[in-house]
């Protein structure tokens, strides 16, 4: 289903890290407050990653099938709380724009944002 980007050779400035670390913190927080520990695990991982400054192997999680993949995968969590599930979106969006700005954006990514953006238009 994904062509995942090859990581070698990247590394991501400081201030590309602490724009990670701004956005996937948020989404850490709302997944934790709607109880969806396997997912806030992913998203924490990624935060002690991108922390330790661990480009490649923050990148490879980053655009892995626990994030973007199927069932399970933490851009997929069914979020009841309809503020919550509006402010996750809006990370997730924030979060897609920065992969791709930063040119580590995998394939078959950029549809998923196409729905959190189709969802908030509602």
């Amino acid at each position: 289903m994904f062509n995942f980007k090859k990581t070698k050779n990247i590394e991501l400035s400081q201030t590309t890290c602490e724009s990670f670390l701004i956005i996937l913190i948020k989404i850490a927080q709302i997944l934790n407050k709607a109880n969806l520990t396997t997912q806030n695990q992913v998203v924490e991982n990624l935060v002690d990653l991108v922390s330790q400054q661990n480009d490649e192997q923050f990148i490879k999680l980053l655009n892995s099938s626990d994030m973007w993949g199927g069932s399970g995968a933490v851009w997929e969590v069914y979020i009841e709380d309809n503020d919550c599930a509006r402010e996750f979106e809006t990370e997730m969006i924030k979060l897609i724009n920065l992969m791709e700005g930063q040119n580590v954006l995998g394939k078959g990514i950029k549809p998923i944002r196409k729905i959190f953006i189709n969802n908030m238009e509602k």
